[in-house]
């Protein structure tokens, strides 16, 4: 046996590279699709945006995880919590490159099965469409079970949209649902763990997500030899095939006649018509009459009766329930078989929803479901989706037309237990078939037939051929088809058993053949005993029965041959699996069984295939598909979590990472515990507690390297952590959330395990650990930390008050503010009649607001307010600069701090003392990092040998004093970084920035103004920087929205544009600044592209990202972008307008434009605003984009205007100072008065032709 893992789509979602889509699909044409606006009105990236684009993902509890690509083949993931979820923290899961964001209270719904994994997989989530910009709900499936589970799943129902389809699929005891997005929260607070966490798992209905299903797209009878069927009589006749897909073209030639029912479950409302043309090439395949090509062109089966089940809608999409509903139709509609040319693109190991059905379907009805095997196989190993997963379903791979496996077909074994899948092969490369009126699938070839690839091609041939068999023996069931289909296969010389299971199909050895046997036997999978090969314990040795069925009029005798072997190339010993005899007599007309018996003792530990293979005198063999898993020992693994106060946490369940994936705990025991195989796991738990000083404190506790070889009992003491400390020169606190997170390499994978907490006091509290012996470890920390914005001293006492602002509250002075001892009563009911010029301290939360509060203490003449909490209550608040509500500075302390204080004012006189700063001029950007282990103390001092010194202007834009930063860092090992939530900056500033070295990488975003919403990322939006690591060495500046603004394609840029083939690939920023951070237009601004070949328009955008396609051949073009943006926080650069002129001719590569480039150095302060002299100096540079030489020849011709462009003064001096460097002295006109917004336009060119206009309008200041 093998232990249990949190569920089939965890594990798919772990186990596997980004793919194209996972836990659903997306069809092959599927273009990206343009992203959301962020909250607040702050919108994503332009449509088809690379670097920059933005997915937000909402997730079933409420909470929605922003992704946004930052380049560089790096992401960048925030969350933001549903309403009153703030308090929970959400680990993040990042394993091979896909990632997982798990709330706190679902996380143990997870682990024990109740809610499906795949809920959180938030790459398989935007894989398969449910991010907000494409869909504005999300489908689920509930499992209804019985009584209270049931009650739980009625009312559950109710959530559903009324305006989207619901199906109720008894095949899996499932309801469908959509709930609406901006409805999760309400959804899964009535779903969701209860208070007091006390629920049985029985009395709950199970939670999956309704994954999204789509075509598996990527000669063909002749090659599976159905002539020779088609020959001795058999066409389909009498037998029933249903097509389950994206509806058919009845109309079609090949379609006329032959389909006798059909039904639509995808609510496209175009009925079971076909607009995507999957599926009539499919059923055309199956039984396709021909008719339209002369018959050369008929499907297998061309006398079957078709059913047409249309489960995926116009658009190539479908969900798991639509489809569970087609099948338990087709089914009850009396099919003798079920075509499924869909699934997903993600793996799975037959437990989903799909694979249930089928299983249940087959067993209840005797129907055989075929399904295609997937198009995942340029990933590699264990690819086959689902339903091709299930035990039940005879799934196809593809061949070529010389029986080489296709690349994409999906490969085996089946992903958790080691099954063979898929169950053979056929043809489904190129594969010409019906097109439905009006659609472009495939690569059409003429108005009536179309060519496709995919194992969507090769599944069709089989459904045809297990038509044609179910003619020949119509008392044959599903099982009876699939095992003669699969033993008379041709094996393929070079294809290994999981690629091609029983191999390519031979439709005339099955159907005229007199000869089949069992298909595919799973030996396994087994366990070995202790010791090792031939240890106590451990699985007994196993029998399995092999069926030799023999149809014709004489008795046949057959020699047995077996061979297994791994996939190295390592051969079973023949004493582990032996047959009970060497041949075999099957009676005419009847059947025979040969007994394997695997003894798993007696192998080496291993995953071993291969084939028995029977062959008679004449010649004529058919083959079983044999799979054998041996297993290492499986133990009870027993562990103890001990919390934070000393004392044994019950019933905890830690997570455990073994080399499978993750473990869920059987909890029907006293104590939780997992059987595991023998090997090496990690085990981690987190914590919350408050100090004794009142401070939250989180703690991680991590046990990175647990050896399990007999049973075992770990403990991970949460009491042992110690505090992660971090010192810096000068006093600094954190403000932002809190970060951090362990990664570990093994076994080929690697895993990141971070953690968010949308806290920025709290103190983290790490378990020390043993260095790792094998493979890698880490634990890192992220911390931001600036100057305090609030301290208070109490002369001639120790007592530290700690306290913080509430939001919004005006501070008390830049010096300090010394403030006598006020005791103001109770919070409901405060007497403020002794506060005149005091600090009034109030006991508790006030009955009417802290605005009233606030309001009632100011009239009395207060000069600032104390709220004391509560006893237990946390006292921590986040200082924003969101504008003052409150009539006089609020500040919070915890109770204990609080009740000191008024005790020590009952006896004398007291007083506290106010200082600290938001305008901080100094940060500290720190990764804390220990490798291999974390030591007994973790302390990081921020010293000059592991920092870069960075000196930052925020440079003013308009009329917003306060701009919004992030800087994002990415590990080594990492490819999605959590940011902690953006920091307020003043802008008009400078300030000088502490960053840690070392080989994070780092990328920093700042937003002109405060993004729209609390802690909203704004990484999706906001210009950015180049990642980059930093040496101690480095210390430079950076200027952010620093004149001239404009659009800019600056030097270090991954994306050039570029000419490919006839196609100009274009990526101009709209909005780069002086220091080359670049910014995309948003909602609001105005963008006009428009391309010029030889003086006639080719082609028109509104984005600076944009695909022309033009004539091929040499041509001079003209390309000419404006942009405009006006608001009251935008004042430079409100207008832009530049036009490129070069040539360029077909290329058969990518090939960079000769677009010359503008870069400038006016000299301007953090306000982009220069000096009030007569004149002023501008430095421009001239270049190209980076990838090709310097532009030679180069000239340059300067004017400016100090009255918006209405006029410019006479030609500007321009001087050349060498490199394409150049000096344009700028004289300010007379009459111009005071400060004056400047209009410049540059025009250069080089020898070679090419040329650039740019004006940008309000540039920068000139200091009147």
């Amino acid at each position: 046996m093998r232990h249990k893992r949190w569920t089939a789509r965890l594990l798919a979602a772990m186990s596997t590279g980004l793919l194209l889509a996972a836990g659903g699909a997306l069809p092959a044409s599927a273009r990206p699709a343009e992203g959301p606006p962020p909250p607040g009105g702050e919108p994503a990236a332009p449509a088809g945006a690379t670097a920059g684009a933005t997915a937000e993902v909402p997730l079933v509890t409420g909470d929605m995880v922003t992704l946004v690509d930052a380049g560089d083949g790096r992401r960048i993931a925030s969350v933001t919590p549903g309403p009153g979820r703030e308090h929970l923290h959400f680990e993040q899961i990042e394993r091979d490159g896909r990632l997982t964001v798990l709330p706190s209270d679902a996380r143990p719904l997870v682990l024990d099965g109740t809610v499906d994994a795949g809920l959180f997989d938030v790459t398989g989530l935007i894989e398969q469409g449910y991010d907000t910009a494409r869909t504005d709900s999300l489908p689920l499936l509930v499992t209804r079970g019985e009584g209270a589970a049931a009650a739980e799943a009625d009312a559950l129902a109710a959530l559903h949209d009324p305006e989207e389809p619901s199906h109720r699929l008894h095949s899996i005891d499932a309801t469908s649902l959509r709930i609406g997005t901006g409805d999760l929260g309400a959804f899964w607070a009535e779903f969701g763990p209860p208070a007091d966490g006390a629920r049985d798992a029985g009395a709950a209905p199970r939670l999956r997500l309704d994954g999204r299903v789509s075509p598996v797209l990527d000669r063909s009878t002749g090659q599976i030899n159905a002539p020779g069927a088609w020959s001795a009589g058999y066409d389909g006749s009498g037998v029933t095939v249903a097509v389950l897909d994206t509806g058919a073209d009845a109309g079609h030639p090949d379609l006329a006649g032959r389909i006798t029912g059909s039904r639509d479950f995808s609510g496209s409302g175009s009925g079971t018509g076909d607009a995507f043309g999957h599926g009539t090439h499919v059923a055309a395949t199956v039984g396709g009459s021909g008719a339209a090509g002369d018959g050369s062109r008929r499907g297998v089966a061309p006398a079957a009766d078709l059913l047409i089940g249309k489960v995926l809608g116009d658009d190539g999409l479908g969900s798991e329930s639509a489809v569970i509903a087609g099948m338990e139709w087709a089914a009850a509609e009396g099919a003798d078989v079920v075509n499924m040319s869909l699934g997903s693109a993600g793996p799975s190991d037959g437990t989903d929803p799909l694979s249930r059905a089928v299983d249940e379907l087959t067993a209840t009805t005797g129907t055989l479901f075929v399904v295609s095997a997937g198009n995942d196989g340029e990933n590699g190993r264990s690819t086959v989706s689902s339903p091709g997963s299930a035990d039940a379903a005879l799934t196809v791979g593809a061949v070529d037309r010389d029986d080489a496996l296709a690349p994409f077909s999906s490969r085996g074994p089946r992903v958790g237990d080691g099954a063979v899948k898929p169950d053979l092969t056929a043809p489904g490369v190129g594969i010409v078939a019906a097109r439905a009126e009006g659609t472009a699938m495939g690569q059409p070839v003429d108005a009536r037939y179309t060519s496709a690839s995919g194992t969507s091609m090769a599944a069709p041939h089989i459904a045809g051929a297990a038509a044609l068999l179910a003619q020949r023996h119509p008392d044959w069931t599903a099982d009876r088809l699939k095992d003669a289909l699969i033993s008379t296969s041709v094996l393929v010389p070079g294809t290994a058993v999981n690629e091609q299971g029983g191999g390519r199909a031979d439709v005339a050895a099955a159907v005229t053949g007199g000869l089949a046997a069992t298909g595919t036997a799973a030996l396994g999978p087994f366990t070995q005993g202790d010791g090792g090969d031939g240890g106590e314990g451990g699985d007994a040795p196993r029998e399995t029965a092999v069926r030799y069925t023999n149809t014709s009029d004489a008795p046949v005798t057959l020699d047995l041959a077996l061979s297994l072997e791994t996939t190295g190339g390592r051969p079973l010993d023949a004493v582990a699996l032996t047959p009970d005899r060497d041949t075999v007599d099957v009676p005419a007309g009847g059947t025979a069984e040969v007994t394997l018996t695997a003894d798993p003792q007696r192998a080496e530990r291993g995953d071993y295939y291969g084939y028995l293979t029977a062959t008679a005198d004449d010649g004529t063999a058919v083959h079983t598909t044999l799979g054998m898993n041996v297993n290492g020992p499986v133990h009870t693994l027993t562990p103890t979590v001990i919390g934070p106060d000393g004392e044994r946490v019950p019933g905890a369940w830690p997570l455990i990472w073994g080399p499978d994936g993750f473990i869920a705990p059987d909890t029907t025991g006293r104590t939780p515990s997992a059987e595991v195989e023998e090997g090496t796991y990690l085990i981690s738990d987190t914590a919350n507690a408050r100090g004794a000083d009142n401070i939250s404190e989180v703690y991680l506790g991590v046990l990175p390297e647990v050896e399990v070889a007999a049973d075992t009992e770990v403990t991970l003491d949460l009491s042992r952590s110690t505090p992660v400390e971090i010192r810096t020169p000068r006093p600094a606190e954190q403000r932002s959330w809190m970060n951090y997170q362990y990664y570990r390499h093994y076994d080929g994978h690697d895993f990141t395990h971070s953690f968010t907490q949308p806290i920025g006091s709290a103190r983290l509290m790490v378990t020390p650990t043993r260095t790792v012996g094998t493979g890698a470890f880490e634990f890192a920390s992220r911390w931001q930390l600036v100057a305090p914005v609030l301290e208070a001293d109490v002369p001639g006492s120790r007592l530290d008050l700690d306290p913080y602002y509430l939001s919004a509250a005006p501070l008390f002075g830049r010096g300090s503010d010394r403030l006598v001892v006020a005791d103001a009563g109770e919070g409901p009911e405060p007497d403020f009649s002794r506060v005149r010029g005091r600090l009034a301290v109030v006991r508790g939360e006030p009955g009417g607001g802290y605005a009233s509060l606030a309001e009632r203490a100011a009239e009395a003449g207060a000069k600032g307010l104390m709220i004391v909490a509560a006893p237990g209550q946390g006292h921590w608040t986040r200082w924003r600069p969101n504008g003052n509500v409150f009539a006089l500075p609020v500040v919070r302390v915890s109770h204990a701090h609080g009740t000191a204080l008024l005790d020590r004012a009952a006896d004398r006189r007291t007083t506290v003392t106010f200082s600290g700063t938001a305008e901080s001029p100094y940060l500290y950007d720190v990764m804390q990092t220990s490798a291999d282990r974390i030591p007994e103390r973790v302390v990081h001092t921020v010293t000059d040998r592991n920092t870069a010194r960075v000196s930052v202007t925020y440079a003013e834009a308009g009329s917003a004093a306060w701009g919004s930063a992030q800087r994002i860092s990415w590990r080594p090992h990492q490819g999605i970084a959590m940011p902690d939530s953006p920091r307020e900056v003043p802008t008009g500033t400078t300030r000088t920035e502490y960053i840690s070295t070392g080989d994070t990488v780092w990328q920093h975003y700042v937003h002109h103004a405060l993004s729209g919403f609390y802690d909203q990322p704004v990484t999706g939006f906001a210009p950015r920087g180049a990642q980059h690591t930093y040496d101690a060495r480095d210390s430079g500046t950076e200027r952010w929205t620093a004149s001239v603004v404009r659009p800019a394609i600056p030097r270090g840029t991954g994306e050039p544009s570029v000419r490919d083939g006839d196609a100009l690939r274009l990526d101009i920023p709209e909005f780069t600044d002086s220091d080359g951070h670049t910014g995309r237009a948003r909602s609001g601004d105005r963008v006009t592209a428009a391309l010029y070949r030889d003086g006639e328009e080719a082609g028109t955008a509104d984005s600076g990202r944009a695909v022309f396609d033009v004539a091929p051949g040499e041509a001079g073009y003209r390309l000419d972008l404006t942009t405009e943006r006006t608001a009251a926080t935008w004042e430079f650069g409100t207008r832009t307008d530049t036009s490129w002129r070069f040539s360029s001719d077909t290329a058969q590569e990518e090939t960079i434009l000769p677009l010359l480039q503008l870069d400038y150095a006016t000299g301007a302060d953090a306000h982009n605003a220069v000096r009030p002299a007569r004149t002023h100096t501008v430095g421009i540079t001239v270049r190209h984009q980076d990838g090709l030489a310097a532009p030679r020849g180069v000239t340059v011709e300067v004017a400016a205007s100090w009255d918006g462009g209405e006029t410019f003064a006479d030609a500007v001096r321009v001087r050349p100072r060498g490199g394409n460097a150049f000096d344009a002295t700028l004289r300010r006109p007379h009459g111009v008065d005071g400060d004056a917004a400047v209009t410049l336009r540059v025009t250069a060119a080089d020898a070679a032709g090419n040329r650039v206009e740019q004006t940008v309008r309000d540039a920068w200041t000139h200091r009147g």
